[in-house]
């Protein structure tokens, strides 16, 4: 009898159990966690770090150094760049570390590289994996090697003039590009990449790899002993009844939020089928008025005082909006000559909800082709212009990269963000509307085909109709043509379904990438 009573409470206990868990899944359902970078490798780099158990940020860090070796035209130990951080639990925060000019350099155009500092702070106050293991991956990829892609050998060939390849034999065998699909191996580059492994920043900024830094460049012990990364408050505000969230000052976060509230009190997204050439239009003038008050405003906030959150005010951008000609084209030109399309982006989404936003540069494609220890340093400094963005020592320059989050109520519903220079703000502008605005899907919304403003000339990724071309020649635009898919951007996106709890992604074909999420 007792028995049989003790059978039965055990049974009664694990049914209760069993309900509990099912009853906890439905009403708290395993969050799913995602990748999306612009190299497979890098992609499987950050789904391993997730799966094993790290945040969002570990892997962002663990992609960054691995991009680092993989695609090392594009981003690495010699750059900078930003990172948009929205915690599950917290306030969104943003990273800079971006390269800054050094105290006595007046004319070379490698900046102090912040990229290895910005990395061991972002890993100090919010990784949760230690920086050993977040290095290993892009370590071994420098060791052992990886198969060399069409991307890779293809930046190899049209930049050979840009570097010295007797110094780079690794990419260049016989002074010549390394062949798509042969093995290239980096050494150098894995040896100092251990060196940050074992000793951290200083490795970088005080030790050896110092030394070898100041003697090919301007850059002093000094000016690297004292670069340290900003943590900033990243510009938020609603849009389309979200709230979106961007990268501040020198950043260009405010210009992109300018550019989707202007379309959307224009409310020029019904055109774009209707009347395709007053829709491209209306673009033109968005984007040729935003540029505008990105020259005036825009600079490095340690010497500037700015005060960015009122230049995405609504009423703000109404005043931008009065400034619209929506007859013909103003040729004035509305931006320096910056940046090119020479960066990298990726974003990343935790199973905790946490969501990462990325962009790494060296400025150029090898930035100034100067290698030192296994990477190409920067030539960021050639980004300075004139005005508030004018050089002056211990200065970032401005940058058009604009790493961005959405958010609807608590939850991000986007992640988002695009190489591209000075056309970043005009490639996301149509892809975040063709997502709100168009319901598009994510996947249509990053291929779709794109257009780009450069004062009176027009860029257009598709073929166009007649018509379209001659309304558009009736408003005063030169139309080019530029086949290469990369000066037309290459977003890198994910976006959550609330109602089901799913991510999408989309990794761009332009430029070869991948997308991932766990599997159930």
């Amino acid at each position: 009898m007792i028995n049989k009573r003790n059978t039965i409470i055990v049974s009664i206990v694990i049914f209760s159990l069993i309900v509990g868990v099912c009853v906890y899944q439905f009403m708290f359902p395993k969050q799913e966690y995602a990748v999306s970078t612009s190299d497979p490798r890098a992609t499987k780099v950050g789904m391993e770090i997730l799966k094993q158990g790290g945040t969002a940020v570990d892997a962002a860090i663990a992609i960054s150094y691995t991009l680092g070796v993989v695609e090392p035209y594009g981003s690495g130990l010699g750059g900078g760049g930003g990172m948009l951080i929205d915690p599950a639990d917290a306030s969104p925060t943003f990273i800079d570390y971006r390269e800054i000019a050094p105290k006595n350099d007046k004319e070379d155009e490698i900046g102090v590289p912040g990229f290895v500092a910005g990395m061991d702070y972002i890993q100090h106050h919010y990784g949760s994996l230690s920086m050993r293991k977040l290095i290993d991956p892009a370590i071994n990829y420098a060791e052992n090697g990886y198969k060399v892609d069409k991307d890779l050998h293809d930046r190899l060939v049209s930049y050979k003039g840009n570097v010295n390849e007797d110094e780079i034999p690794s990419f260049y065998p016989d002074k010549d590009a390394i062949k798509t699909g042969e093995i290239v191996k980096q050494h150098e580059l894995a040896n100092t990449l251990q060196k940050i492994k074992e000793e951290g920043p200083n490795a970088f900024y005080r030790g050896k790899i110092a030394d070898d830094i100041t003697e090919e460049t301007k850059v002093s012990h000094k000016d690297l002993r004292k670069y340290a990364p900003v943590e900033r408050k990243p510009l938020s505000t609603n849009y389309k009844g979200h709230q979106i969230i961007s990268a501040p000052p020198p950043f260009a976060g405010a210009t992109l939020i300018q550019m989707l509230k202007m379309t959307d009190q224009e409310d020029i997204w019904k055109l774009k089928e209707s009347h395709p050439s007053l829709y491209y239009h209306f673009l033109g003038q968005i984007s040729k008025v935003a540029y505008q008050d990105r020259l005036k405003k825009i600079a490095d906030p340690a010497f500037i005082k700015e005060t960015p959150n009122d230049w995405i005010d609504d009423h703000y951008v109404h005043l931008l909006r009065n400034k619209l000609n929506n007859t013909e084209t103003d040729h004035t030109k509305v931006s320096d000559v910056e940046e090119h399309e020479s960066t990298t982006h990726f974003v990343v989404m935790d199973g905790e909800g946490t969501v990462v936003s990325t962009t790494n540069t060296l400025s150029n494609f090898f930035g100034s082709g100067e290698y030192v220890d296994g990477f190409f340093l920067n030539n960021t400094l050639n980004t300075f212009g004139e005005g508030i963005n004018k050089r002056q020592p211990g200065k970032r320059p401005r940058t058009f990269t604009a790493p961005t989050i959405i958010r609807e109520g608590d939850e991000w519903v986007m992640s988002i963000g695009t190489p591209g220079g000075n056309r970043i703000p005009q490639v996301l502008t149509q892809v975040i509307g063709d997502y709100f605005e168009n319901k598009d899907s994510i996947k249509n919304a990053v291929e779709n085909k794109r257009v780009i403003f450069d004062s009176h000339k027009f860029y257009s990724e598709a073929k166009l109709k007649q018509s379209t071309k001659d309304g558009l020649k009736t408003y005063g635009y030169d139309l080019k043509n530029n086949d290469n898919a990369m000066f037309y951007g290459g977003v890198q996106a994910l976006v959550k379904d609330l109602k089901k709890n799913k991510i999408h992604g989309d990794a761009d074909p332009r430029r070869h990438g991948l997308w991932e999420k766990s599997t159930d």
